[in-house]
């Protein structure tokens, strides 16, 4: 992941910064008391494998449209973001991105918040 100066300010937030490969381009936009938003840059095809978050999640698709797996104490949902929409993932849920076209999506992680005991 890319870094980025400790300004409170966050800037290019919408900006699309792909990069060619499997993966996409990820890049820590703000990082501040408890939070951390990243911006992650997705061609058509590209995924972000399977990971979870420590804390709690929002996921928002600000361009393009994105297939979002959680597996959650239910069982594997699937979610379709498309630009505007966002999700909320409870802390140390596995999730994993797919975009389906070329997309933006903003991320923000919730630190030194437990999530549900993992199972």
């Amino acid at each position: 992941m890319t870094e980025t100066t400790t300004s409170p300010v966050a800037t290019g937030t919408t900006d699309w910064t792909p990069r060619d490969g499997a993966a996409p381009h990820a890049r820590r936009l703000l990082s501040g008391s408890g939070l951390t938003m990243v911006r992650i840059s997705f061609r058509r095809g590209q995924i972000l494998d399977e990971h979870r978050a420590p804390g709690p999640i929002f996921v928002q698709c600000v361009s393009g449209d994105i297939e979002l797996d959680v597996d959650t104490p239910a069982g594997r949902e699937t979610h379709r973001l498309a630009a505007g929409s966002m999700l909320h993932i409870e802390g140390g849920l596995m999730h994993r991105l797919t975009a389906a076209d070329d997309s933006v999506v903003q991320v923000v992680l919730h630190r030194n918040v437990p999530g549900p005991a993992p199972s």
